[in-house]
């Protein structure tokens, strides 16, 4: 399993959560690895990323208990049990049909 950003199998990294399904993104592993760094842990890569969120606690608050809802972001690829994600975006894994080439 991926531990640092440098491990990270894919060339686009896709968060998302379970609780939260407005909340998805997906973003390109090299820049952020320039953002952040190669070596930088996933876990404290989620914090960056899920900073904003309205289910995870604060530095400082009482930790929730077992009834408050907690933060689920998660690293969407990393966390499947079906198959592995493409490598490539929709948008350039489309062929391209150009006008006039040979047939």
């Amino acid at each position: 399993m991926a531990e640092r950003l440098s491990d990270f199998p894919w060339v686009i990294v896709r968060v998302d959560c379970p609780i939260c399904p407005h909340r998805k993104g997906q973003y390109r592993l090299a820049r952020l690895a320039e953002k952040y760094g190669a070596d930088t842990k996933l876990c404290d890569l989620m914090d960056k990323i899920a900073f904003d969120c309205p289910w995870k606690g604060q530095p400082g608050e009482r930790p929730p208990n077992q009834y408050d809802p907690k933060c689920k972001a998660r690293f969407t690829d990393l966390t499947a049990t079906i198959s592995p994600p493409p490598d490539l975006p929709p948008m350039m894994r489309k062929f391209t049909v150009i006008q006039g080439g040979k047939g």
